[in-house]
């Protein structure tokens, strides 16, 4: 009878064994049936992080590539970046057979069978189900079921049989999740570390392995962490990974993950953690370490270019940008230290006068997380900074500095004004009733020459030189002449630089080179040059700006602007009641414009009264100037072939041994003779008494600027 029930139960565990044997077959067979295709390995698309690089090879901003909606902070690295101690770290904790076994450790699987029977699906992984896991069976990551199982080992097998054991495992480091959202040893190292993982400590590499199976819940817990590390680090030395001394000073390095604070004594026993930053680790989508301005402009760049599946669903760019830190430091503390009016924004660009290559840019100053970027977005009048561009055209026509231009009251018809006459006028609503040269008459920033000239020479004329040098120009009328057209900060800056490179107008780079993430180029700047001056008449406008800075001495309106050891021209703008502050300047090595101004457009005030340009902007633009090209080389500009310099007196333009230098064209050096003004153009422009001269509004964006007297015996 005993027998008997003996071998009933033995037949009965028996069928049960093969039943479940059977099911667990079919389970498989099902599951594994329609696997996913291992090729797709090889074409696999992991989303990354791109890097931008300032021009010295410096990271200047990381931009995170996007997943399901989430930034995702993840480089792909190859295993020889990676510390081979880091390495160890992570592979011990996680799969310590991993070179012994094929993708599936039956130890580890005996184990995983027996808490599945409990109920219990974890255990049983390996680095390469894990790199399953996290790739081709990224839906099923979350489940805890027997298809997931089934799957990854059957996957697993075929792994290994396609690639090495060196590449799965850097598969692996680039694709596990180490939380917050940092994937990859690379977007750990740095979330956690603020390091390269080629400079991750045995320490280091520890924490980070210790993260891997609950990395959110871990963070939290730096006390439970360094515990799992001292059972790792006395289980490496058993298993003759490390010696005990490499050990013990794995367990002595002070470890402070970021958004801890942590003290340790000299055994390395914690003492003290506190978790004061939870979000330190997080990258966010834009992570920039200086000029914010600039890397939003790169981005914008980018999208443009690429298209924001492109940089945020592939990523993985490697941006190497025109970006000089030095010069960016200097515009940033010309920024901060800069007294501006109340309320007043504040914009500054250096640009490479024969490239076009932003060096540094500053878009603003007031607000943090500001992504309005006034260098480059914030279009207005430019006031007098426009007239140089007026004289220069008229240098095309003939003229020269010496030329004579009158400082009269002029009125011209204009529906839009009160009794349908425009009456410009100078700042102090006075001028010198008299013909003076184009170098006076730039010197002491007025108006009525100004318009003078561009009636004179043909207001269209000047209209289309404006739109060439990067102007908005709605309606060619002769307001443009003292700034009634509109440009920004960075393209003022592109079209000063005209004169001084030979008369070509820059365009404005930020990126000279675009690679992906195998180091193919994908992007390659050439500097555009678009010609907008003869090269003789460049450098008299070059000479103009120089005067401008140093005519008039102690009197002159851009004094603030000069460098000792350097040799600079600019000009100022002020446009109606001080909405607009200008001054752009050239100098050796740099194009660079200061803008300040407020958001809303309103007029500015400082300490109750209109401020000026001549007083606000040059001494910003010299400390921005003088920061950024310390050290590097200065002195003048040399002329071009075909100009003389010869001494004029600087009011009436006769010669003169002891008057003011200036460079003419061959053929039209001043002679001594009674010189008449040139054609004062027919049409409206007309010439009226002084008695009759009141002074009326400004058209928009027309310059208010003070002036001295002309200077004694001149």
């Amino acid at each position: 009878m005993g027998v008997r029930v003996f071998r009933f139960l033995f037949l009965l565990l028996a069928g049960l064994l093969a039943g479940a044997v059977l099911a667990l077959g079919y389970l498989a067979y099902a599951y594994t049936r329609d696997l996913p295709d291992l090729s797709q390995f090889d074409r696999l698309r992991l989303t990354a992080t791109s890097t931008l690089y300032a021009r010295d090879g410096t990271p200047l901003a990381q931009i995170a590539s996007v997943e399901e909606g989430r930034a995702i902070h993840r480089n792909l690295v190859r295993l020889s970046e990676v510390s081979p101690a880091a390495v160890a770290a992570v592979v011990f904790s996680e799969d310590r057979r991993y070179f012994q076994h094929y993708g599936v450790d039956f130890v580890r699987l005996l184990g995983a069978l027996y808490a599945i029977l409990r109920g219990d699906l974890q255990g049983g992984s390996t680095i390469t189900t894990q790199v399953i896991k996290n790739t081709l069976l990224k839906e099923l990551a979350q489940a805890r079921s027997l298809e997931r199982k089934f799957k990854e080992w059957a996957l697993a097998l075929e792994l290994e049989r396609r690639y090495t054991k060196e590449e799965i495992l850097e598969m692996y480091l680039n694709v596990v999740p180490w939380g917050g959202n940092a994937v990859g040893i690379k977007g750990a190292a740095e979330a956690y570390f603020g390091k390269d993982p080629a400079a991750l400590t045995l320490a280091e590499g520890l924490y980070l392995a210790s993260l891997i199976p609950a990395p959110n819940a871990r963070y939290q817990d730096l006390k439970g962490v360094r515990e799992r590390m001292r059972l790792l680090l006395d289980q490496m030395v058993a298993e003759g990974w490390v010696s005990p001394e490499v050990a013990e000073a794995a367990w002595r390095e002070p470890l402070v993950p970021k958004g801890w604070e942590a003290r340790y004594d000299g055994e390395g026993n914690l003492l003290e953690a506190r978790l004061v930053d939870p979000e330190a680790r997080i990258l966010r989508q834009l992570d920039y370490r200086m000029a914010p301005h600039f890397v939003l402009e790169v981005r914008r760049f980018l999208e443009a270019r690429f298209g924001k599946e492109k940089v945020y669903g592939e990523g993985g760019l490697k941006v190497y940008t025109t970006l000089d830190p030095a010069m960016q430091r200097a515009a940033e503390a010309a920024a901060k230290g800069a007294r501006l009016p109340e309320g007043a924004e504040l914009a500054i660009v250096g640009l490479d006068p024969e490239t076009g290559e932003v060096l540094a840019l500053v878009g603003g100053v007031r607000r943090e997380g500001d992504e309005y970027n006034r260098a480059t977005r914030a279009l207005r009048n430019p006031g007098s900074a426009v007239k140089p561009f007026v004289y220069a055209t008229a240098f095309e026509e003939g003229w020269t500095q010496a030329t004579l231009v009158p400082d009269r009251p002029l009125e011209f018809p204009d529906p839009s004004q009160k009794g349908g006459v425009w009456r410009p006028k100078n700042f102090s609503g006075t001028f010198l009733n008299r013909e003076i040269t184009v170098r006076y008459a730039l010197d002491l920033s007025l108006n009525l020459p100004a318009i003078y000239t561009a009636q004179a020479i043909g207001v269209e004329k000047v209209a289309r030189k404006l739109s060439q040098a990067g102007f908005a120009v709605k309606y060619p009328t002769l307001a443009i002449a003292i700034g009634g057209a509109s440009i920004t900060p960075v393209d003022l800056a592109a079209a000063y630089a005209a004169f001084v490179n030979g008369g070509y107008r820059v365009t404005p780079i930020y990126v000279k080179r675009v690679e992906d993430a195998q180091g193919q180029v994908l992007y390659q700047a050439l500097p555009e040059r678009r010609r907008l001056f003869d090269p003789l008449v460049a450098y008299q406008g070059w000479d103009l700006l120089k005067g401008y800075v140093y005519d008039l001495g102690e009197k002159g309106l851009a004094k603030g602007a000069r460098i000792p050891g350097r040799v600079v021209g600019g000009k100022t703008g002020t446009t109606n009641e001080a909405r607009d502050l200008w001054f752009a300047g050239v100098t050796r090595g740099l194009s660079a414009v200061v803008w300040v101004g407020r958001d809303d457009n309103k007029p500015l005030r400082m300490g109750g009264r209109e401020p000026s340009s001549s007083v606000v902007n040059p001494p910003i633009w010299r400390e921005f100037v003088a920061g950024a090209l310390r050290g590097r080389p200065g002195g003048d500009f040399p002329p071009p072939a075909g100009l003389v310099q010869v001494g004029i007196d600087l009011l009436s333009g006769q010669p003169s041994q002891g008057g003011i230098k200036a460079w003419f064209p061959q053929g039209k050096v001043p002679v001594p003779a009674l010189r008449a003004p040139p054609s004062e153009g027919a049409g409206s422009l007309q010439e009226t008494p002084p008695a009759g001269a009141e002074p009326t509004d400004y058209p928009p964006g027309s310059n208010e600027e003070a002036f001295p007297a002309p200077p004694p015996g001149q």
